[in-house]
């Protein structure tokens, strides 16, 4: 997107129109602040093509768990940056990336966010690593994009998980349902602002090898997939 507007602005340079002028003045403005531009102009379909076999990435998603029992032992930074680096790659809405990661990995702030939501009663208390998925509606204008940041933020969040999971480091999603009075507990906890929501939660760490993850029988792709033609 950077480079295409740098494009249209160099093509325009001798537009007189004070819209332009000033759409070029707000935009160097922020060029200014995200620096160097990086290649990120319309690609050949072909350059773009995986070079990963169906069977791998679906060995993947069969593999990882929801594992929550893990071994003391601190998760490198620089891991879970990579993981989240995937995550960028992922499809958001005119490419806004309505989301941020905070990460927690000292007891303390893990122990107090883990208390927050529901469903880590029995497993909070040894977690590792805690990652708190924030979408940013201030990304939108209109009240019909109200869901982007969930849609576009659950999508980031599984390119997190599979990223930690390549890694050999676990994960378990944490729910985030919409109950008033813990959604004003992690907000006044976490600080955030009037146009932030949380989506969801990530715990993570290293599986403990004695410990014992579900197994949750999938069901058949019939149930959920239907070809149809519309008559």
């Amino acid at each position: 997107m950077q480079s295409v507007l740098a494009d249209y602005f160099e093509a325009t340079s001798e537009a007189t129109s004070p819209v332009i002028q000033a759409a070029r003045g707000q935009f160097a403005s922020i060029e200014s602040l995200v620096g160097e531009r990086r290649d990120d102009g319309p690609k050949p379909v072909s350059v773009l093509s995986p070079n990963i076999e169906i069977s791998a990435l679906r060995q993947l998603a069969e593999r990882r768990r929801s594992v929550r029992w893990f071994e003391d032992r601190q998760v490198l930074r620089q891991r879970v940056d990579d993981a989240i680096a995937v995550a960028m790659e992922s499809p958001t809405a005119c490419n806004r990336q309505p989301y941020r990661f905070e990460v927690f990995d000292d007891p303390d702030s893990v122990r107090r966010v883990a208390a927050v939501p529901g469903g880590t009663r029995g497993f909070g208390e040894q977690i590792p690593g805690l990652i708190v998925v924030i979408g940013d509606m201030s990304a939108f204008f209109d009240a019909r994009d109200r869901h982007l940041i969930y849609i576009d933020g659950s999508l980031a969040s599984m390119g997190v998980v599979y990223g930690l999971e390549v890694q050999g480091i676990a994960s378990c999603c944490i729910n985030w349902p919409d109950v008033p009075e813990r959604d004003a507990q992690m907000r006044e906890l976490l600080g955030l602002a009037d146009y932030e929501r949380v989506v969801m939660l990530i715990a993570y760490g290293y599986a403990d090898p004695e410990g014992l993850a579900p197994t949750s029988t999938k069901r058949e792709i019939d149930a959920v997939r239907t070809y149809r033609v519309l008559g």
